[in-house]
């Protein structure tokens, strides 16, 4: 989450009111609904030292990294402010066409109290078509439209070895199209924007100084297929990237350029097959500038017993190194979990994880994490 742009909002509104010009007067429909994790852990292991992290994080003990876009990191020490967070989200119809849509959320992590995630207008000109402009997710993964809602997945988080960039929102236009082809369901999407993130959270983790980030002409397509208790997605995004120290302008990137591309690729395919839950995620990112190419995968099974849920789950980030002075990330982890549903709007995790790094140099170092959780939506 990035810090909020109330800059947009005059913007929007004046779209919106342009948008609405003409339109037939009809009564005006309103819906709130919201969402809150309360989330504690903490990490445990044997002791790196010596790690790549900031310096921060250099007298912790263990680490385990559970959520790299907001910086959120456990230590030995319990911590419920690493992934506690609550949104509010408001969507105003006053016309059949038209919509209006919204959501702020909070955390607990430092900058991050208060965020703009949405803030985007929608036209539905029919049935099968929706064009949205304004402040949207960044349909990176399967779960990147609703990884904030605890309530929605059987796991504490989605795998950090997959779910982690330092950009998770951009600015721009899309437009999805939707029909039924014999009896499966196809959903296409495509995008334009970018992003500006001031004091990026996620680079807090690998650096003392605060970083801006830029992720400019961003262009991707997403298309998802669904049939009875399947369901595939294929997305492609790709950008142009800089950083720089804050205030300062952009700096030199590994490579000696100004601006680096940058390209992610995703394959989702997931099953609910009567009490089974299966959940499977891959993809393969580039960044020629800063030196690495990686490969990651997630994949998950759990059963329901009622209001039980336990869940097994393996994941990797693979890099491979293109410049001499970079030490490539080699993560691998298992995890185990299990929801507890309180009833239909709440539901009890704990969860413990595995993290075993294989690189020639300790980035976090290996660790084990314990986590609980209460997820609710409302």
């Amino acid at each position: 989450m990035r810090t909020v742009r109330l800059r947009l909002v005059p913007a929007l509104l004046g779209l919106w009111g342009a948008g609405l010009l003409g339109a037939t007067a009809q009564a005006q429909e309103w819906k709130t609904s919201g969402f809150a994790s309360l989330v504690v852990g903490r990490s445990s292991g044997a002791c790196v030292s010596d790690t790549g992290m900031a310096s921060s994080y250099q007298s912790d003990c263990t680490r385990y990294i559970a959520d790299w876009a907001h910086a959120g990191v456990y230590s030995q020490d319990w911590s419920a402010s690493q992934e506690t967070r609550a949104g509010v989200q408001l969507t105003w119809t006053p016309t059949k066409d038209w919509s209006a849509t919204t959501q702020i959320t909070a955390r607990t992590r430092p900058d991050q109290h208060l965020n703009l995630e949405w803030a985007y207008l929608s036209w539905t000109p029919s049935p099968s078509w929706t064009l949205q402009a304004g402040r949207k997710r960044l349909p990176l993964y399967f779960y990147s439209d609703f990884q904030d809602i605890g309530y929605a997945y059987n796991t504490i988080r989605p795998s950090p070895d997959v779910y982690g960039w330092d950009v998770v929102n951009y600015n721009g236009l899309s437009a999805a199209w939707r029909t039924e082809l014999g009896g499966w369901n196809l959903r296409v999407e495509g995008l334009y924007g970018g992003e500006t993130s001031k004091k990026n959270p996620y680079s807090k983790i690998v650096s003392d100084d605060s970083l801006d980030v830029r992720w400019s002409g961003i262009v991707g397509a997403v298309a998802e297929l669904e049939h009875d208790w399947f369901s595939a997605r294929l997305s492609y995004i790709r950008s142009d990237f800089q950083q720089g120290l804050h205030g300062q302008g952009w700096g030199t990137l590994p490579d000696g350029s100004m601006k680096g591309r940058q390209s992610f690729i995703g394959i989702a395919l997931n099953a609910d097959p009567g009490e089974w839950v299966l959940r499977s995620e891959f993809g393969r990112s580039k960044r020629p500038a800063v030196g690495y190419d990686a490969d990651y995968y997630l994949a998950t099974v759990g059963h329901r017993f009622g209001p039980w849920t336990p869940t097994v789950g393996i994941s990797q980030y693979k890099e491979k190194a293109r410049l001499a002075d970079y030490s490539a990330l080699d993560t691998r982890s298992l995890l185990l979990a299990v929801r507890y549903e309180l009833n239909a709007s709440s539901a009890l995790k704990l969860q413990w994880d595995r993290v075993r790094e294989h690189g020639a140099q300790p980035f976090a170092g290996n660790a084990n994490a314990l986590t609980a959780s209460w997820d609710l939506v409302f």
